[in-house]
C-alpha cells in the first residue's frame, strides 16, 4: 500500500497543546487486531524507523516549534533513539573535587506522564485528575518522538514578561536568521527524503504572536521549495483576559498572519473555541453535550484536535488512497477564496436505541458547530468537505417486521451510513456542494482526554437523555471544513478591529523590528478584499 505521506509541523505553545492531544489520539486509535484492522493509514502521518538498539521505532513524522524553558522534562533529542553510554573505566582530565557543578533543578513529570513508564496492567486501572497537574502541554504528551521532532527557540523564553515574543516581525526575523532556518530546513527535508509519494504539509501554528511570522516564513519556503499542498491552521487560545494594548496587538498579528499564509497556503482555516477571537475570545462555543472550560487550554485545544483528527480521515483512509490532500484543498479553495471554516459535531448526536433513520429524521437545527471565530456555519450555500465517523451499518435502519414506520420515509431506500447521510446532507444543505466521508469505527477515548462529556452520554457515546454517569469510552464524530458566504463576516469583523489603529507608529515593537506603515495599510486593504471575495451576487 502506498503510504501518501503527510508531514505535520506545529509552530507554538498552544499549536502543541492542539497537537499532543490529536497524536494522543492517534495511539489511543491504534488497532493491533489482525482480524479488525484499522480503516485508516496511519503511515499518512508516521514513519517506521529503527533506533541504535535495532529496536523498530514507529514514530510522528512531525517537527515542533516552541520557546525555551516550556517543554519541561522532555527531552530536545528524544528518548528512542539514546546512544549507549560507554560503561567502562573512564579517566576523567580534570580533578572532581575542585570543580563546582551548578544544575537546574529537574522538572517534575505529572502522575499520568510517570504511569506510561510503569507496566501497562498498572497504569489503565488508575484514573487521573488531570486538570489540577497540567500547565504545558509535555504533561499529557503519551507519544515518544524521532530525534528531529523538538525544536527549540533558544533566544526567546516562554512566558518572559522582558522580552516576550509577540510581535509578527520577530518570527519573520527569526527564519531569516541562518542558524534557525538552516537547522529546521535540513530537518524539513530528512523527512521528505524519507517519503514515497508525498502528499503535502499540515500545519498549525499560533496566530497571536511571533510564530504567525515565522510560519508564515515557513509555508513560503515549503511552497518555493516543494511545490506541495499545505493546509494550515492559525489557532488561538480562548482564555478571557483584562482589555489591553495587547488585544490589538494580537488582531494585528492574526491579521499579517492570514495575509501571508493565505498567499502561501493552499487552504487554511482559522481555529477558536471563542466565538468572537478578537479583542477578546469571547463566549465558549456551546455544545450540547459537553462541559469544558475554555479557559483551559487543555480542554479547549482537546476540541480543535478531535476536529482535525476527524476532517483530515478523508486523505487518510486505506478503502481509497487515491484520495489525497490536494483534493480537499482544490475542492474549497475556488476562485481564490483561501479560507475556510472548521466545524464539529461531538459527539454525533446519535441517541440511545435509536437508528440514524430515526435520528436524522428527527433532528432540529445545525447539525454542526463552528469552531472558526466571528463565523456560523449555516446549513446552506457551501463548498464543504465532511467526515463523520463512529455509526456502524447496523445502526443504520430495522428490517422486516421490525421497521414498521420507517419504511415509509424516503430514507429507507438508503442501504449504507454513506448513502443515507448523503441523503440527508442533500435534503439539508441546499445549494451547497459536499464531499462526505465515512468510517464505521468511533473515536476511541481515554486518558489523558479530558473529562468533558455531560452524565447523559453513555459508554459508547450514545445520548440517554437521562443521567447514565459512565465513563465514556467511544464517541460517533462528525466534523468538516466549509467554504461559504458567512466567512466574509470574520474578514469584517477583524478589519473594524484593526481600524482602531491610526497609525502603526505607536506599535513601537513592530515598527523597530521591521513593519512599514504601506505594509499595515496593505494588510488592512487585503481584509476587505477577502470580505468582498466571500460575498455572494445573486440576482
Amino acid at each position: 500500500m502506498t503510504s501518501r505521506e503527510v508531514l505535520t509541523i506545529q509552530l507554538g505553545h498552544y499549536s502543541n497543546f492542539i497537537g499532543t492531544h490529536w497524536w494522543n489520539l492517534q495511539e489511543s486509535n491504534f488497532s493491533y487486531d489482525p482480524a479488525n484492522p484499522s480503516e485508516v493509514n496511519h503511515d499518512v502521518l508516521y514513519r517506521e524507523g529503527e533506533n541504535f538498539k535495532k529496536e523498530v521505532t514507529y514514530t510522528p513524522r512531525l517537527l515542533l516549534v516552541d520557546l525555551k524553558e516550556s517543554c519541561g522534562y522532555l527531552k530536545q533529542e528524544g528518548t528512542l533513539y539514546d546512544i549507549p553510554q560507554y560503561q567502562g573505566t573512564e579517566c576523567l582530565l580534570w580533578d572532581e573535587e575542585k570543580v563546582e557543578v551548578t544544575q537546574e533543578e529537574p522538572a517534575t513529570k505529572t502522575p499520568f506522564v510517570k504511569s506510561l513508564e510503569e507496566p501497562s496492567e498498572t497504569s489503565e486501572l488508575t484514573s487521573y485528575d488531570l486538570e489540577d497537574h497540567i500547565n504545558s502541554w509535555v504533561d499529557y504528551l503519551v507519544p515518544r518522538f524521532h530525534p528531529r521532532t523538538v525544536n527549540i527557540v533558544k533566544q526567546y523564553k516562554h512566558e518572559c514578561t522582558t522580552q516576550p515574543f509577540d510581535v509578527f516581525t520577530y518570527g519573520r526575523n527569526l527564519w531569516n536568521a541562518e542558524k534557525f532556518s538552516e537547522d529546521f530546513c535540513d530537518r524539513i527535508r530528512a523527512y521528505v527524503e524519507d517519503c514515497d509519494l508525498m502528499q503535502g504539509f499540515q500545519i498549525i501554528l499560533d496566530s497571536v504572536d511571533g510564530f504567525a511570522g515565522l510560519g508564515a516564513s515557513c509555508m513560503q519556503y515549503l511552497r518555493d521549495e516543494y511545490g506541495k499542498s499545505i493546509l494550515s491552521f492559525p489557532c488561538m487560545d480562548s482564555k478571557k483576559t483584562e482589555p489591553s494594548m495587547s488585544n490589538l496587538v494580537q488582531a494585528l498579528n492574526t491579521a499579517l498572519c492570514w495575509q501571508h499564509i493565505g498567499e502561501y497556503s493552499s487552504l487554511y482555516s482559522p481555529l477558536c473555541c471563542g466565538q468572537t477571537g478578537w479583542p477578546q475570545p469571547g463566549d465558549p462555543r456551546p455544545f450540547n453535550h459537553l462541559i469544558y472550560d475554555a479557559e483551559l487550554n487543555y480542554h479547549s485545544s482537546a476540541l480543535l484536535a478531535t476536529a482535525l483528527d476527524t476532517l483530515t480521515l478523508r486523505y487518510r483512509r486505506k478503502e481509497y488512497p487515491n484520495v489525497v490532500l490536494s483534493d480537499l484543498c482544490a475542492d474549497l479553495n475556488k476562485l481564490g477564496r483561501k479560507a475556510a471554516a472548521t466545524s464539529l459535531s461531538l459527539p454525533f448526536p446519535m441517541v440511545a436505541k435509536m437508528d440514524l433513520i430515526d435520528v436524522l429524521d428527527e433532528f432540529e437545527g445545525n447539525i454542526w458547530t463552528s469552531l472558526t471565530p466571528s463565523c456560523d456555519i449555516p446549513m446552506d450555500k457551501n463548498m464543504q468537505s465532511v467526515v463523520l465517523r463512529g455509526i456502524p451499518e447496523d445502526r443504520l435502519k430495522r428490517s422486516g417486521p421490525q421497521a414498521m414506520k420507517q419504511m415509509s420515509k424516503p430514507a429507507y431506500r438508503c442501504s449504507t451510513v454513506h448513502e443515507m447521510m448523503t441523503l440527508y446532507l442533500a435534503c439539508t444543505c441546499h445549494a451547497s456542494a459536499t464531499y462526505l466521508s465515512t468510517i464505521s469505527s468511533a473515536l476511541n477515548i481515554k486518558d489523558p482526554f479530558p473529562k468533558i462529556f455531560s452524565n447523559d452520554i453513555t459508554e459508547t457515546g450514545d445520548i440517554a437523555k437521562w443521567p447514565v454517569g459512565s465513563d465514556v469510552k467511544s464517541v460517533p464524530v462528525m466534523a468538516g471544513l466549509h467554504s461559504g458566504s458567512t466567512l466574509g463576516t470574520m474578514y469584517e469583523s477583524l478589519h473594524v478591529q484593526l481600524s482602531k489603529i491610526r497609525s502603526i507608529k505607536k506599535f513601537y515593537a513592530f515598527m523597530e523590528s521591521g513593519l512599514e506603515e504601506d505594509e499595515f495599510k496593505e494588510c488592512l486593504n487585503h481584509l476587505l478584499d477577502c470580505k468582498e471575495n466571500y460575498e455572494d451576487h445573486y440576482v
